[in-house]
């Protein structure tokens, strides 16, 4: 079952990548293409003076950064934990493992 769901997922991916490259709107495709128009959406208002609830938090960040400070040293700290746990994990040198990323790297090779 695991497998069939995976092929699956793997199948909507690709029809989405397909669909949002050749511009072709579908119901794999539709929730990128809501997301970059949003980006665009929330780029426009930041560039000018029309204001909306989502970009409020965007210009203030981009009016004194200095006020989000604070929240960095927290993330920072958070991020460095699991970088010391993936550390205490012994190195896996398996040789039947493929380094070009299950063989779909070796496309663009």
């Amino acid at each position: 079952p695991e497998d069939i769901i995976a092929r699956f997922l793997a199948g909507s991916q690709n029809v989405a990548s397909v669909s949002l490259a050749a511009g072709l709107p579908t119901a794999a495709s539709l929730p990128h293409s809501l997301v970059a128009t949003f980006k665009k959406i929330l780029a426009l208002s930041v560039a000018t003076d029309y204001t909306m609830k989502e970009a409020e938090m965007a210009k203030e960040y981009l009016a004194d950064p200095s006020k989000f400070a604070s929240a960095a040293p927290v993330a920072a700290a958070a991020a460095e934990k699991p970088a010391e746990k993936e550390e205490e994990k012994p190195a896996d040198d398996d040789s039947d493992s493929d380094s070009d990323g299950g063989g779909m790297m070796s496309m663009f090779d």
